[in-house]
C-alpha cells in the first residue's frame, strides 16, 4: 500500500522558519517534520510514498531525492486537489494519507486492516484549564485535560472510488459526504498526536516527541 503526505501548505503561522523552506522540513529535535512519517512508514514497510507539495518543494527533493514521488502543485488545491493530484503516482486502489504537520504514533498495519474508508480520531485534549464548578464554587482546576470527543487528527485510509475535488478540503468537502451516506469508519487512536500550526506548536512538539 502507498501513501500520500500532504506537504503542500503556506506555513504562514511558522514564519519567519517557513519563509527558506516548505513547512514540512521544519526540523524538530533537529529532523525534518516530514521525516517522523518516513521512519513511522519504513517500519510497516509502505510501499511508495508520494509527497504532495507545491510551495519551496524544491528543498524537499534536494534533502530526499529519489526515495520518494513527488506530486507537485501549481497553485494550492486543497487537501481534496492535493489527493487527486497525486492519484496517478499511486499503485493499487487503497492508500494511505497524512498531514505533515499532524505527527502520531498510528499504527499503520493496524490501520490497514480496517479497510477503506476511514477517518483516524483521538481524544480531543483541551488547549486550555478546565475550571469545575458546583453551585457557583471552583471546585478544582484541572490542566488541559483530555476531553471525552473525538477529533479527526489527520490520518487517514481512503480508496480510489472516492469522487476528490480538483479544489478543495477532505476535511469540509469529501470526507462529510462520506459520512452523511454511512461510508466513513472511525479508526480510534490512543497514542500521541501532535499538530504543529505555530511556533508555540512547534516547541511542545519538540518537548512531546523528545
Amino acid at each position: 500500500m502507498d501513501a500520500i503526505i500532504l506537504a503542500g501548505g503556506l506555513g504562514k503561522r511558522l514564519r519567519p522558519l517557513t519563509d527558506s523552506m516548505p513547512k514540512c522540513m521544519v526540523p524538530i529535535n533537529g529532523k525534518p517534520m516530514l521525516q517522523y512519517h518516513v521512519d513511522a512508514l519504513k517500519k510497516v514497510k509502505i510501499g511508495k510514498i508520494i509527497v504532495a507539495c507545491g510551495y519551496k518543494w524544491g528543498e524537499i527533493k534536494k534533502h530526499y531525492g529519489s526515495s520518494m514521488s513527488y506530486a507537485v502543485e501549481e497553485e494550492p488545491l486543497g487537501t481534496s486537489g492535493a489527493v487527486k493530484n497525486a492519484l496517478d503516482k499511486i499503485d493499487g486502489h487503497e492508500f494511505i494519507v497524512i498531514n505533515a504537520d499532524d505527527i502520531t504514533n498510528v499504527d499503520f498495519s493496524r490501520l490497514a486492516k480496517t479497510g477503506s474508508n476511514a477517518t483516524v480520531v483521538g481524544l480531543l485534549k483541551s488547549p486550555f484549564g478546565v475550571v469545575d464548578i458546583t453551585d457557583d464554587k471552583i471546585m478544582r482546576f484541572r490542566e488541559k485535560p483530555v476531553l471525552p470527543h473525538f477529533v479527526n487528527i489527520g490520518v487517514h485510509l481512503l480508496n480510489k472510488s472516492v469522487k476528490y475535488l480538483d479544489k478543495g478540503s477532505l476535511e469540509y468537502d469529501v470526507l462529510p459526504k462520506l459520512a452523511t451516506k454511512g461510508e466513513l469508519k472511525a479508526y480510534k487512536h490512543t497514542g500521541y498526536w501532535v499538530t504543529v500550526n505555530t511556533l508555540k506548536d512547534l516547541e511542545e512538539a519538540e518537548k512531546a516527541l523528545r
